[in-house]
């Protein structure tokens, strides 16, 4: 505490030394300092973001016997007084994740039942929850680690449990919006589309004065009449718009825009152009323009809106493509006919979906897939259209087809369907339905707009502003048919473009790279294994028996129950530890918390530097026949000393961790990992004998009924008063030593208690049953010590410790750089103390 307020001491946590360059007296120190994420200047040390974070982790301090946040301070005492936030990269979901949403987050607050705070986690960065929980390509699970033990968290499904769960708890979510002045700046966007809307909301909370200009009648682009609703109900895509437009954003439905440029004279400061890309693609080949063919785009709109679509019922429909939309159209289709058959009194149509690739080459989800071949759709795959047959009145009778085969991979990777001489066959047809691609309609945009390929707008990748100062599209409009999650990254990017343009300040930069939490599939099933994450499979949702989907539009797909979705949240591995859910950004009042620290490198001028990077125990499982890990009942030494403490998790009381109950009879073993060849630590570790007998005579303290016996190979107690310390315990605390060597301990069945078998001096092989078992570990060099003393030009010993040159106290092979405490030795605390002084003399000898 006296360092931490002394004002010649600067403390440095968090912190690593990268080199020593220079001469004694004049040293250049490169150190490394990771980021807390959380100011210390500014911590009070309040608790607050402990308080509302949602991910548990063990707690180092209480050497596992106790959990704590990932928001955490090490100790009450800790220097500085501040907390800090343990992360280790950003968790590959949101890595993978085009808007970056904390899935991870959101995950963890399901996981503890806070629904409504998870919400507002999703809310962050996804205007649309309820569209993205059922509609989204989900990335995320591509990259998640759980399916390297077996398959993925089914992330999705949980967004769409937290949308569906804050519609109908309305008073139970609270997102407060920021106050923001008013800019004065007006803005329009051309398109309602996931780009154009995301855009708007962020501009309108930025200050900016947003108008929406949509064509059709309907607000929500492709996601309003591209998604057929038994994908997505109309009225979700409706309740999303809304809160978006309760933002402030002004929406002019029927209102087309014919000239980009016309708004920008007409006093927008800006333009976002975002009209997706609802322009069909059709073959060239003879018969596309018959009118029983249509493109899948028009006929999905004409459907979602009520419009005019052809008469289905008893009809075979074929439909040409591979991709989400040919699902979307077969399925569709289906179902129009299934109404009108209905109607009518007449037979089902008859849908077949032909793709001129394999089936394994197929751009459609595969559950999308699945789901059409559930319904009745017939596949017929390595097909491709060259004619559309008609009859003698002019309609389509039939399609004209080749057999495909598959040559070598094409730019998309896949492999390039050739057709088969002489292979042509004819399929029957009433309705012809291309699905073979889109894209957007720019003809609101004058030619000195560029063109990108395919027809789409070209824009500068990072700002998506075009070559006309104001002026910017994303979307669809220049990526051409995407994902919504890929729209929605669009409008952040192409708002947060604006908003700098609007202001006067340069457009932003490229996002830095950062570094993703990587879990190897070994590390993966360690955590599962070991019980720290839940065992149970992937929790998959109902669907509508296919007789009843058929028939309709209802949603195929139930949500998860709150039972249900908190299950599948336990299956998350926390691969980034901090979850990023912005709860504590929520909570600290002092507004401390930043998640985008980055670690810095700090340069300082010394002349000399002091080695003492402590010493860390031996693992109690370095020798597996004592049981640590295996046996609950099996502890170590700083695990026990944890146990007795007052500030200890269980107040000073010990208690056995399989059941709680407090033991009576425990064995101290002595010198695991300590003189000891067979696990390469042929070293004494000093202190071993001494903390021992103190843990012994403390356990006796607190319950005199405790039999405590420490089985020992030799005592090794040379500091003052020490011998009489042992005499004592024995004497007058009753503890109990027997000289031996222990071979290896047992669980006792059913009771948990525990059977230490042994050696004696004299030869024989003895056995005594315990309730506890202590193992006294030995020390060693902390981890990363020999890649720090390569750095640093300092020699170390077999056994990692700092290398003394000859009798010379204190010093290190290189001059300038001295060493104090156990790095150079283990020893207890006094001879520490000594040592440190030693070493402040001869530095303070060298400056002077």
């Amino acid at each position: 505490m006296e360092c931490g307020r002394h004002l010649n001491i600067e403390v440095l946590t968090y912190a690593e030394l990268e080199s020593v360059e220079g001469e004694p007296g004049d040293f250049k120190v490169r150190v490394r300092k990771r980021p807390r994420y959380v100011d210390v200047e500014a911590c009070t040390g309040c608790g607050d973001c402990a308080a509302v974070c949602p991910v548990i982790r063990p707690d180092r301090f209480n050497a596992g016997l106790s959990e704590r946040r990932a928001a955490y301070k090490l100790y009450p005492q800790a220097i500085p007084n501040a907390y800090v936030i343990e992360k280790a990269g950003r968790a590959p979901c949101r890595d993978a994740c085009p808007i970056h949403q904390r899935a991870q987050g959101y995950i963890a607050l399901i996981r503890e039942g806070r629904f409504g705070d998870a919400y507002r986690t999703i809310r962050e960065e996804n205007p649309f929850p309820s569209i993205c929980g059922r509609v989204c390509n989900h990335r995320c699970e591509e990259a998640c680690s759980r399916g390297k033990v077996d398959e993925p968290v089914n992330i999705m499904r949980l967004k769409r449990f937290v949308a569906d769960w804050a519609m109908a708890h309305p008073d139970e979510v609270s997102i407060p919006q920021p106050e923001v002045e008013p800019t004065g700046k007006r803005v329009a966007v051309v398109g309602s589309g996931p780009a154009g809307m995301t855009c708007a909301r962020d501009l309108v909370l930025a200050g900016h004065e947003v108008v929406v200009f949509e064509a059709l009648p309907v607000a929500g682009g492709m996601m309003r009449v591209g998604i057929p609703a038994y994908r997505l109900p109309y009225e979700l895509v409706e309740r999303e718009i809304e809160d978006i437009l309760a933002l402030g954003v002004e929406l002019r439905l029927n209102q087309r825009v014919d000239d980009v440029m016309g708004l920008l004279r007409d006093g927008y400061d800006a333009v976002f152009v975002a009209v997706g890309a609802h322009r069909s693609t059709r073959p060239p080949i003879p018969g596309v323009d018959l009118p029983q063919v249509l493109s899948a785009i028009d006929f999905l709109r004409e459907v979602s809106l009520g419009g005019k679509y052809p008469d289905l019922a008893g009809k075979r429909v074929v439909v040409v493509g591979g991709g989400d939309v040919a699902m979307d159209a077969a399925c569709t289709a289906l179902r129009v006919g299934m109404q009108q058959a209905q109607e009518k009194g007449s037979a089902a149509p008859e849908v077949h979906v032909v793709y001129r690739r394999s089936r394994a080459e197929m751009p459609a989800q595969p559950a999308e897939l699945h789901q059409a071949e559930e319904e009745g759709v017939l596949f017929d795959f390595l097909t491709a259209p060259v004619e559309i047959i008609a009859d003698g009145d002019g309609n389509v009778c039939g399609m004209r087809c080749v057999r495909m085969e598959l040559g070598e991979p094409d730019e998309s990777g896949r492999r390039r369907p050739v057709p088969i001489e002489g292979s042509e066959f004819d399929v029957p047809a009433d309705v012809v339905i291309f699905a073979i691609g889109a894209r957007p309609d720019l003809s609101c945009l004058p030619e000195e707009v560029a063109r990108g390929q395919g027809g789409t707008v070209a824009v500068d990748a990072v700002t998506l502003a075009t070559d006309v100062p104001g002026l910017f599209a994303g979307g669809d409009a220049v990526t051409g048919a995407a994902f919504v999650v890929d729209a929605i990254a669009a409008g952040h990017r192409a708002a947060r473009s604006i908003d700098a343009y609007l202001r006067g300040e340069p457009l932003p930069e490229a996002e830095p790279e950062v570094e993703v939490a990587e879990v190897s599939e070994e590390e993966a099933w360690a955590r599962v294994v070991s019980g720290e994450v839940s065992e149970a499979p992937r929790q998959e949702v109902a669907k509508l028996p296919v007789a009843e989907r058929v028939r309709g539009f209802r949603e195929v797909y139930a949500g998860f129950s709150e039972e249900e979705a908190r299950a599948e949240a336990e299956r998350c591995l926390s691969c980034g530890i901090c979850s990023e859910c912005n709860q504590c950004v929520y909570a600290c009042q002092k507004g401390c918390i930043d998640h985008e620290m980055r670690e810095e490198i700090v340069e300082l001028e010394v002349g000399a530097v002091v080695l003492v990077p402590g010493a860390e125990a031996m693992p109690g499982d370095i020798r597996p026949e004592l049981g640590y890990g295996r046996l609950a009942n099996v502890v170590t030494s700083v695990e026990f000393e944890r146990m007795l403490s007052a500030s200890g998790p269980w107040g000073g009381e010990v208690r056995r961790p399989s059941d709680g109950k407090r033991p009576r009879k425990i064995a101290f073993i002595q010198c695991v990992g300590s003189r000891d060849v067979s696990c390469g630590q042929g070293y004494c570790s000093s202190v071993c004998c001494m903390y021992t007998t103190k843990e012994a005579v403390i356990a006796k303290e607190h319950d005199p009924g405790v039999e405590a016996t420490v089985f020992y190979i030799d005592i090794r107690a040379y500091g003052k008063g020490f011998e009489g310390y042992i005499e004592r315990a024995e004497r007058e605390y009753g503890v109990r030593y027997v000289r031996s060597m222990v071979s290896r301990v047992t669980e006792v069945v059913g009771s948990g208690d525990l059977r230490v078998e042994y050696a004696t001096p004299e030869g024989r092989s003895e056995e005594e049953e315990f309730e506890l078992v202590v193992l006294s570990v030995g020390l060693r060099p902390p981890e990363g010590m020999r890649e720090l003393a390569e750095r640093l030009g300092v020699e170390l010993n077999e056994y990692g410790f700092a290398e003394a040159p000859g009798f010379r106290p204190g010093e290190t092979t290189r001059e300038g750089i001295y060493v104090a405490g156990p790095f150079s030795e283990p020893k207890d605390i006094p001879e520490t103390v000594i040592e440190a002084s030693c070493a402040a003399a001869q530095a303070s000898a060298l400056l002077a």
